[in-house]
């Protein structure tokens, strides 16, 4: 038992020892690692406790590592518990591209932080960070200021009140008051991201870049300044005096020009008065040219009144032509469309697909974050239709108000004229004239139209039709109305009953002051016109001709000159048959008229003969005589 005992007493004294070893080794080590100043060079080393306290004071060409950093300073105090103080000319090397200039700097070996003031200056290869107050965290290798800086690398320069730049990343933030030079651009903003190794820009509040020429804006999405490439994911739009773009999303590429603006995309041709709107729309700003697919309408505006044509596809581009007959068709091998030859349909280009596949989105386009989702969600959206949009954002920076955008008729001879073509379910509307065709050709040097395929006119209570119709508008009175092969006018008697009726194989309408006061007829011309005395309709007056020579009074005809072989009778109400009321090819077509701007985007469904003919059928109770 002794022995034991003397056994037990023995091993505690080993682990005794053993412990104070420990305790010895861990506290050298600890003392070890928290000696993170090295001091490598000083003309003067002291230690006053009167002058500051627990510090050493190095004075002259001092020179110390701290947690692996080089400093260089005027003259510093490193305290005991592991912070300096350095002074004068300061100046930290970190890795092999950091470097750190400032009057004043205090790190703390604790929080790894460097607290630099005073003509700060932050250099990283080819990028200057320079202010007045910075702090730089060791541990992430990031630099914070809160009063004021700017970030220069060999193309931009961004300055702003808040900002961050992370070294490893090469990333800085901007934030308040954000204001930016680049080789081709201003940028103004509240909110960005700038990667120098990339030269982008990442939008994160409301953004201008502009220049003297160009404006774009933003509150989300990115600009590549070297590529001059830009995506807009909220709110974008980009103008200048003689266009304006807005969207949903807007995809952008300088060099090449080519655009695509999706979701209620609008693009406003300011010279011409027209503005092409659709879900999306494919532009090159180079070749002044514009693709509107997905609720695609043409806004033809003034300030009297405004066009709205709706159509599958719109295709804006310059007008080079030097005549209007010229149009491809498709029949065969494409042609010319002349006074002759009557075209079905438009033959247009589709976009090159190298050229469409450089501006679509996809997956690999960098972005800070995910972008919006519902941006390409484009089903729902209703197209903006309002024709007075014409004025940039609001609260812009002076700089982008130095050139004002024209308003609608400021401009009275457009000097770069547009061809616009559109293709396929064709419908407009305007207050005094409505219609209807499968292809259509506009020309804005003179507001010349020219409709192809079953095309329907309607003005008041005149409804036009031929395989053919061209509208030329002069600058002077009287306007022209074309029309070519199976030409056909009907006119509504104010009864809703009756109708005027005037056919033959081509026509031309003339109208003076926005109402068709003349109509001649060349070739089989055929008319039904109810005739009139001072107690009203006396009886139907049928005549054909090969020319007729039609006038015409406030929608009523007033007289009719036969020029060729007349022939005709004028029958007394009492004595009409159905079948002397309608020309052959009669077809009254009001269910296809557009009743408003909104109602272009409608297809009605047509009626059958049997409505058609319950519709022409007397009122009960209601005379005819």
């Amino acid at each position: 038992m002794t022995r034991s005992g003397s056994s037990l007493k023995t091993g505690n004294r080993l682990i005794l020892i053993s412990l104070i070893c420990l305790l010895a080794f861990s506290g050298k080590a600890l003392a070890q690692n928290r000696k993170k100043v090295e001091i490598l060079h000083c003309d003067l080393l002291d230690f006053n406790q009167k002058i500051v306290a627990n510090a050493q004071q190095l004075l002259g060409n001092v020179n110390i590592t701290v947690d692996g950093a080089m400093m260089w300073c005027d003259s510093l105090y490193s305290y005991t518990n592991n912070t300096v103080d350095a002074f004068g000319n300061v100046h930290i090397v970190r890795g092999d591209t950091l470097n750190m200039y400032a009057d004043f700097i205090n790190y703390s070996g604790e929080t790894k932080l460097a607290k630099a003031r005073r003509n700060v200056k932050l250099i990283d290869k080819q990028v200057t960070l320079t202010t007045d107050s910075l702090d730089y965290s060791m541990i992430n290798d990031l630099a914070s200021y809160n009063y004021s800086g700017t970030v220069k690398d060999s193309t931009n320069v961004l300055t702003s009140v808040v900002g961050q730049y992370y070294v490893n990343e090469k990333k800085a933030l901007f934030k308040t008051q954000v204001d930016g030079v680049t080789k081709d651009y201003k940028i103004k903003s509240d909110t960005l991201i700038y990667f120098t190794s990339t030269k982008k820009v990442f939008i994160e509040g409301p953004t201008h870049i502009f220049n003297e020429k160009d404006t774009l804006y933003a509150e989300f999405g990115w600009y590549d300044s070297m590529k001059n490439y830009a995506r807009l994911t909220k709110k974008p739009r980009i103008w200048n005096v003689k266009q304006s773009v807005k969207a949903d999303s807007i995809y952008y590429d300088k060099i090449s020009g080519e655009g695509l603006a999706m979701g209620r995309a609008r693009i406003q041709d300011i010279e011409n008065s027209i503005i092409v709107v659709g879900n999306r729309v494919q532009y090159n700003d180079l070749a002044k040219t514009a693709l509107a697919t997905d609720s695609a309408v043409l806004i033809q505006y003034s300030k009297t009144d405004s066009l709205f044509l709706h159509a599958d596809r719109l295709r804006t581009m310059p007008d080079t032509t030097t005549s209007k007959k010229p149009v491809q068709v498709k029949k065969g091998s494409p042609k010319a469309a002349s006074q002759d030859t009557v075209p079905d349909s438009l033959t247009l280009a589709t976009p090159n697909p190298e050229e469409q596949a450089r501006i679509e989105p996809n997956a690999d386009t960098p972005d800070p974050k995910a972008m919006s989702a519902d941006t390409l969600r484009l089903k729902d959206r209703k197209p903006d239709l309002s024709p007075d949009d014409v004025l940039p954002p609001p609260q812009l920076p002076s700089e982008v108000m130095k050139a004002e955008i024209p308003q609608a008729d400021t401009i009275k001879s457009p000097p770069d004229p547009r061809l616009v073509l559109a293709y396929h379910k064709v419908r407009f509307f305007r207050e005094d004239m409505q219609g209807k065709c499968d292809s259509l050709v506009y020309w804005s040097k003179d507001s010349t139209i020219q409709l192809f395929t079953e095309p329907v006119i309607w003005s008041g209570k005149n409804q036009i039709t031929a395989n053919f119709i061209e509208i030329v508008n002069r600058s002077k009175d009287p306007d022209e109305i074309r029309m070519k092969e199976d030409a056909f006018i009907i006119a509504m008697e104010d009864d809703s009953l009756r109708f005027n009726q005037i056919k033959g194989k081509n026509m031309t309408g003339f109208v003076r002051q926005n109402k068709l006061y003349k109509i001649d007829v060349n070739g089989n011309g055929q008319s039904n016109y109810y005739a009139r005395d001072k107690k009203g309709i006396i009886g139907l007056n049928k005549a054909e001709s090969s020319n007729i020579s039609i006038y015409m009074n406030d929608g009523k005809v007033k007289k009719i000159a036969f020029i060729k072989s007349p022939e005709g009778e004028l029958k007394p109400l009492e004595e009409l048959e159905e079948s002397d009321k309608l020309l052959p090819g009669f077809k009254w077509q009001e269910e296809f008229r557009p009743k408003n701007k909104e109602d272009i985007f409608s297809h009605p469904a047509p009626k059958t003969e049997a409505e058609i003919k319950e519709n022409l059928l007397p009122v009960p109770g209601k005379s005819l005589r």
